[in-house]
């Protein structure tokens, strides 16, 4: 059945190696938007309940690029970011989700202690996926996507998505559990084993999959 939801969506031209797009009808040199659709605009969490987070109003940006409710995010929780983040508001909730539900309780799991920063290596950009010229626009292009390549840990520890991944133990399995898990909370979910440009570090998403829109693609 999963493989069935792959291959219609593949079929739709609506998977790719990073996340979906806007259906705004925009063409620019850089990336296209075209048979693509937008992220939903529903939002269910404050972000300021959850997050040090500061709102940002609407973000535009080139052709189909910008975020209509936009957060500036330095942290989730008790979880610094070790660069502020702009996401969507829903993405803000999720994250938090996926932090509390799942990153806590394996880095607990395998360590014995607690994550206390992310290393966010992407947010908000208007590009296409995979930073290539003429691909489909990215998630990020609309705040709807984090990349996260680390973990630091209460101890000063720090777990690299690339080495770590491979690198058996606790480590790779604290990665495994984190990455693995996550398509769950996210619709998209990318790391070492997706594409060569994922070798270094996770991509969430919440793109939309599928015919219906809420397909999920985890690799």
């Amino acid at each position: 059945m999963f493989r069935n939801l792959i291959w219609s969506a593949l079929m739709g031209g609506s998977l790719a190696a990073l996340s979906a797009c806007s259906s705004v009808p925009n063409i620019t040199d850089d990336f296209t938007s075209v048979g693509v659709r937008p992220p939903s605009d529903q939002c269910t969490v404050d972000p300021k309940s959850v997050a040090d987070a500061v709102s940002l109003g609407s973000v535009s940006g080139k052709g189909a690029c910008g975020i209509k409710d936009a957060w500036k995010v330095s942290a989730v929780g008790d979880v610094a970011f070790s660069t502020p983040a702009r996401l969507r508001c829903q993405m803000v909730g999720v994250t938090d989700r996926w932090i509390t539900k799942i990153v806590q309780p394996a880095a607990r799991s395998a360590f014995g202690e607690r994550v206390v920063k992310l290393r966010i290596a992407a947010s908000y950009a208007c590009r296409g996926r995979d930073n290539k010229r003429g691909a489909k626009i990215s998630e990020h292009a609309f705040g709807n996507a984090l990349d996260v390549s680390a973990f630091t840990l209460a101890s000063g520890r720090v777990v690299q998505v690339e080495g770590g991944w491979r690198a058996g133990g606790k480590e790779s399995s604290f990665l495994r559990q984190v990455h693995g898990r996550a398509c769950g909370t996210f619709t998209t979910v990318l790391g070492p084993e997706a594409n060569a440009a994922h070798r270094n570090h996770f991509h969430f998403d919440l793109g939309k999959h599928g015919r219906s829109g809420k397909g999920k693609y985890c690799r």
